[in-house]
């Protein structure tokens, strides 16, 4: 068996030598730098091959097929948390999209993006910016350089947005080399390539979401348009025993449309890690020398509450108006509510900065900052801080969790917007973290009026196997109580594809039939999503 293996990986590579140069093969100790993690998650991977247009993963895929050799596709392999780059099974070939980095084009008048797998966050909101454009991407606080499309299809969620909902069209290769273009882009004398996903027949976008039937180089995705004034708002929950409130007033506020934005409600965990190193960092900038101490110290200052939200709205001023005066009215009486609009935000930073007495104030607002542009499509590192902060008090690395000291892996259940559903998934995830040892830090987003995506992470010390092992317990832990108590995950890691996926349920029955039509050798990506 091991020796079939060998002979296929060489012809493979041998075919791989035919198609690209030679930067763009990598094997061996080479490969070893990419099988790193921040999630701690463990793969042998023999070979990683970085083509730089769809022709070439054409091509690529027809000699996968013909050699046996199975392909894992990532974009910019920033699935932190979750296995990074790493696939879902032993002995993959990884196929590094991240060289397909071309915005193809941009519309003005619709608000539509057509990009490939590279395209980073900071690339398209750069392009759209320098073109002065009125519209922005929805951003997510994973980083300037994570992958647009990438984390589309792991169903990533933003901070106004479901990105998958975005998608118009895709176009993917599937492993027989054939290139398939979704929506109304298959039609040559269509108008409605990218404006549109539901064309004629089947809406086949959504195979291609968070799976494993083909492999996606490129797709049309919706920009949201800037608006005439937008306001940040900020709550602080300061009783625990509010939390069931809080979350079904929210849940009124968008229903009845007040709220459009996807609200961040974050636990006192979450906070810290999140906003500690920035204050702290900022307080070295300013010749400070503080111990860690001093800056939770500082943070603790501004973070009065248990649990703390934020989110935006925006539209004509108008409308913000009456949004600001029923959230204020809706959230009041369950706690501290904020309201900040980029003027304020500027006006604060500037009056604190020359009041004496106020050098604290000034310092918190300006570290926190960047943090309160991400509602407006301005992405940032800043977030990325807290994978290492638990552990360190700043990493070489801090854009490159994978690279940095820390370990850090992620839940994410999906929760009813129901305050007693609320207050159920939260004391299970206290219990079961704390049965392993652990702290959870905990984020439940508003994906609509019906349901909350629950964003748990556990950190550890990645030098430590001990510490790590009892993380990748507790995550699977966590996991497996959520898939046993209604909390169902919507996005796992490489590890633990057999809670979610059961091939004796009609669903992933009817997946591996697609799989078997679509890849029948099982070249794409095995083990994602998909029976084995």
């Amino acid at each position: 068996m091991l020796e079939d293996r060998v002979l296929t990986l060489h012809a493979f590579l041998e075919g791989a030598r035919a198609l690209l140069p030679p930067a763009a093969i990598l094997f061996g100790e080479a490969v070893t730098p990419f099988l790193s993690s921040t999630s701690g998650h463990r793969r042998r991977v023999p070979l990683l091959v970085r083509p730089t247009n769809t022709g070439e993963v054409q091509a690529l895929a027809r000699l996968a097929t013909t050699c046996a050799v199975t392909l894992y596709p990532i974009s910019k392999g920033r699935n932190w948390g979750l296995g990074s780059r790493l696939p879902g099974c032993e002995d993959c070939v990884i196929l590094d999209l991240g060289g397909l980095d071309r915005i193809n084009a941009i519309d003005e008048r619709f608000g539509i993006a057509v990009i490939e797998p590279g395209v980073t966050q900071a690339a398209l909101a750069d392009a759209l910016a320098a073109r002065g454009s009125a519209f922005f991407l929805d951003v997510t606080g994973s980083g300037r350089e994570t992958s647009v499309l990438g984390n589309t299809l792991e169903r990533g969620v933003a901070y106004n947005s479901l990105r998958a909902e975005l998608v118009q069209s895709l176009e993917v290769v599937l492993a027989d080399g054939s290139l398939l273009r979704t929506g109304f882009a298959h039609y040559p004398t269509s108008r409605l390539g990218g404006l549109s996903r539901f064309a004629p027949g089947p809406d086949l976008s959504g195979l291609f979401v968070q799976s494993n039937l083909g492999i996606v180089v490129g797709g049309a995705v919706a920009l949201l348009p800037r608006p005439e004034r937008q306001m940040t708002f900020m709550v602080s929950v300061k009783d625990e025993a509010r939390l069931p409130a809080f979350f079904d007033a929210l849940r009124a506020l968008r229903r009845e449309g007040t709220l459009s934005s996807v609200v961040h409600v974050g636990n006192r965990r979450r906070s810290e890690i999140t906003l500690t190193p920035l204050v702290h960092a900022e307080m070295a900038a300013r010749g400070r020398d503080p111990t860690r101490a001093e800056a939770q110290k500082l943070t603790d200052r501004f973070l009065t509450g248990r649990w703390s939200a934020i989110g935006s709205v925006m539209g004509p001023a108008a409308q913000v108006r009456v949004a600001r005066r029923r959230i204020a009215r809706a959230l009041g009486g369950l706690g501290a509510v904020r309201f900040l609009s980029p003027g304020f935000r500027r006006f604060a930073k500037a009056l604190s900065a020359r009041i004496p007495g106020l050098g604290d104030v000034n310092c918190f607002l300006c570290a926190v900052d960047p943090l309160l542009d991400l509602t407006s499509g301005r992405p940032t590192n800043a977030a990325l801080h807290s994978t290492y902060w638990p552990h360190a008090d700043q990493s070489e690395a801090a854009a490159d969790p994978d690279r940095g000291p820390g370990g850090i892996v992620f839940a994410a259940p999906v929760v009813p917007l129901d305050g007693a559903a609320v207050r159920e998934a939260v004391d299970l995830t206290y219990e079961l973290c704390r049965a392993h040892g652990f702290e959870a830090a905990i984020t439940l987003n508003l994906m609509n009026d019906r349901t909350l995506e629950g964003v748990v992470s556990i950190d550890f010390r990645r030098d430590d196997p001990e510490n790590l092992a009892a993380a990748h317990r507790c995550l699977r832990a966590l996991n497996q109580g959520y898939v046993e108590n209604g909390f169902t995950p919507y996005r796992v890691d490489i590890d633990s594809m057999d809670l979610v996926v059961d091939p004796a349920d009609p669903f992933w029955a009817t997946v591996s039939r697609l799989k078997q039509a679509l890849d029948p050798a099982g070249v794409v990506a095995p083990g994602r999503y998909c029976p084995p």
